[in-house]
C-alpha cells in the first residue's frame, strides 16, 4: 500500500511515461527497419513493378509510423508539463475514482491502457477520450449522465486526487 494517494499517483504517471517510452522505441526501430525496406538491395532503385509495389508499401508503412512516433514524442512532452499534484476537479493529472469502484488516471495518450498499483487496477484515458468530456470539471459527489452503448449511465464521481 502507498503511504498516500500522491504517491501512488506519482509511481502511475511514471509507469505510463516507461510505457509510452517503450512503444516509442518500438515504434522507431520498426520505423527504421521499413525505411531500409524501401531500397531492394539498400542501394538500388528497384527494377520491376513487382519491386515498386513493395517499395511503395514499405515507403507508406515508414510514413505511417513516423506519424506514430511524432503523436507518441509529442504525448511524452505533454506528459512532462502535467505533475502528479492533487487536482480539485476531473482534468488532466486527475485520479478519479467513480462510485463503482472504476479508477481512472487522466492522462493524454490514455487510450484505455491498465496499470496496476498495490491499490488495484487503474485505466489510462485521455482528456479527449468521451467519458472524461462528460466527466471534465465534475467535483467530487458530482454525478452526470453519459451514454455508453447505447444506453445512458449515470456515473458519480466519488474521489479526485
Amino acid at each position: 500500500m502507498y503511504p498516500t494517494e500522491l504517491d501512488e499517483k506519482a509511481e502511475l504517471f511514471v509507469a505510463f511515461r516507461r510505457l509510452l517510452t517503450e512503444q516509442l522505441d518500438t515504434l522507431q526501430r520498426t520505423r527504421q527497419s521499413a525505411q531500409s525496406g524501401t531500397r531492394v538491395d539498400g542501394t538500388h532503385r528497384p527494377a520491376t513493378r513487382g519491386e515498386r509495389g513493395a517499395v511503395t508499401s514499405q515507403g507508406y508503412l515508414a510514413l505511417g509510423l513516423g506519424q506514430r512516433v511524432t503523436v507518441l514524442t509529442d504525448t511524452l512532452l505533454l506528459l512532462e508539463r502535467i505533475p502528479p499534484e492533487p487536482r480539485a476537479e476531473v482534468a488532466a493529472g486527475a485520479l478519479v475514482t467513480l462510485a463503482d469502484g472504476r479508477r481512472l488516471l487522466v492522462l493524454p495518450g490514455g487510450q484505455g491502457t491498465k496499470l496496476t498499483s498495490a491499490s488495484g487496477s487503474v485505466v489510462v484515458l485521455s482528456p479527449s477520450s468521451p467519458l472524461i468530456r462528460a466527466l471534465a470539471g465534475c467535483e467530487e459527489g458530482d454525478a452526470v449522465e453519459v451514454e455508453r452503448g447505447g444506453r445512458w449511465e449515470e456515473i458519480t464521481v466519488e474521489t479526485i486526487s
